[in-house]
């Protein structure tokens, strides 16, 4: 069984999310929306992939993400329902990867599973054309 940390304040896209994550075999989720929350769930549960939407209510997904990988390694993807977002370069100060647009979760996932064991989050590249 698959486990996804879903981390976005918007029930809509977060639930989209969810909805491309089911076909690539993905059949439990944590919905939060604060970054409190999302340290709770992952502590109670730890998920298989995180994946960081465009806002919380309170925190910072980032740090949560940080936070959840401080002593496992959890691949991290950034989604956003923003084209212009999704184009905005970004730092590599977090182990996380993208942003990607929606459309594009399913090739983020796969090519993530396939990068797993080959280094570390921050090491690993996966392209992405917004």
């Amino acid at each position: 069984m698959c486990h996804a940390l879903i981390i976005d304040d918007n029930m809509i896209v977060s639930h989209a999310i969810q909805s491309c994550l089911e076909p690539l075999g993905f059949t439990s989720f944590d919905h939060t929306w604060t970054e409190e929350q999302a340290i709770v769930a992952a502590d109670r549960r730890v998920p298989d992939l995180i994946i960081i939407g465009d806002d919380v209510e309170t925190g910072c997904a980032i740090n949560a993400a940080r936070r959840i990988n401080g002593d496992r390694t959890v691949p991290v993807l950034m989604v956003t329902g923003d084209r212009y977002r999704a184009t905005q370069p970004r730092g590599r100060a977090a182990p996380i990867e993208g942003p990607f647009l929606l459309d594009q979760i399913g090739a983020a996932v796969e090519l993530t599973r396939g990068a797993q064991g080959t280094g570390s989050p921050q090491e690993r590249t996966i392209s992405h054309t917004p």
